[in-house]
């Protein structure tokens, strides 16, 4: 993994993890994206299709409709896929499939004379055109396959990468905790500077890190009853067992629902101890 301004980059810049809401959410979208793909599904049957002296015509609109119905099948995927929360999902969703509905609108608000009386004319002949009445049952049944593989295709991708993200597989391997000596805080914090490993826990849906090079033992994980990512010191009574990140901590980084440990901002004491911001840096370093 690389990082570039404290960010995990991710292939397709992939969520390191994402909320049931939002896995459930995908779903619904693959589907919805599959079965609105009418543009892509018609373009691929009428390929290789003879209109009589407008060949020429014929193919070039149909690979237009073909290359409109790709592009938008295409940023769906990358917004379902790219998407922490279900709002942006659905609000970029929604988007890409006005978008692409677009020509169709165009077409229905001409045949209801909403525009002048040529493109209503015009657009009486095509809905009256037939290109094939002799194969209609042939042409529903192909359609109905090529919708299949699609979702079949998109379904099994969104697995693959529901599959990865739950197995932490884009989460830092290996993060350094750095509290800077010009901080106020220094003096109590210092110890939980080092490097903390990837471990194999998993609290609140959310990778847990255990120092492993430092002063004393210490773990970061997400407590889930203040949003806020937490650093504790092990107590006598752990022994050295990962314990309740939200119990007694040391550190709480700003309120935040990600699952990225290289997207916290601010470390700070906790209330106990001033709540003060330190002078602290979190670094993915794999």
């Amino acid at each position: 993994m690389q990082t570039y301004d404290r960010e995990l980059i991710t292939p397709m810049n992939i969520p390191v993890g994402v909320n049931w809401s939002v896995t459930v959410s995908q779903y619904i979208a693959c589907i919805v994206s599959v079965l609105s793909a009418e543009d892509l599904v018609t373009g691929v049957l009428h390929v290789g299709i003879q209109s009589g002296p407008k060949n020429i015509k014929w193919g070039v609109t149909n690979f237009m409709r073909l290359v409109e119905g790709v592009l938008v099948i295409i940023v769906s995927i990358i917004f379902i896929v790219q998407s922490s929360t279900a709002i942006d999902l659905w609000l970029n969703f929604a988007a890409v499939q006005f978008v692409g509905q677009l020509d169709n609108l165009a077409f229905a608000l001409a045949k209801m004379n909403f525009f002048r009386n040529a493109e209503w004319e015009l657009a009486k002949r095509v809905s009256e055109y037939r290109v094939h009445d002799n194969s209609m049952q042939t042409f529903k049944r192909t359609a109905r396959i090529i919708w299949c593989v699609m979702l079949i295709v998109m379904i099994a991708g969104l697995s693959f990468i529901f599959y990865t993200q739950y197995n932490l597989h884009f989460a830092c391997k290996s993060i350094t905790i750095t509290v800077g000596e010009s901080s106020s805080a220094f003096p109590l914090a210092r110890y939980l500077s080092g490097t903390y490993i990837l471990d194999t826990t998993r609290i609140n849906g959310r990778p847990v890190y255990v120092q492993k090079q430092g002063t004393n033992g210490a773990f970061l994980a997400y407590c889930g009853s203040i949003n806020q990512w937490t650093v504790s010191s092990y107590d006598d009574e752990s022994r050295g067992n990962i314990d309740d990140p939200c119990y007694y901590f040391d550190l709480q980084s700003e309120t935040t629902r990600t699952y990225d440990v290289a997207e916290i901002k601010t470390l700070r004491l906790p209330v106990r101890n001033g709540g003060v911001v330190i002078d602290a840096e979190i670094k993915c370093n794999d």
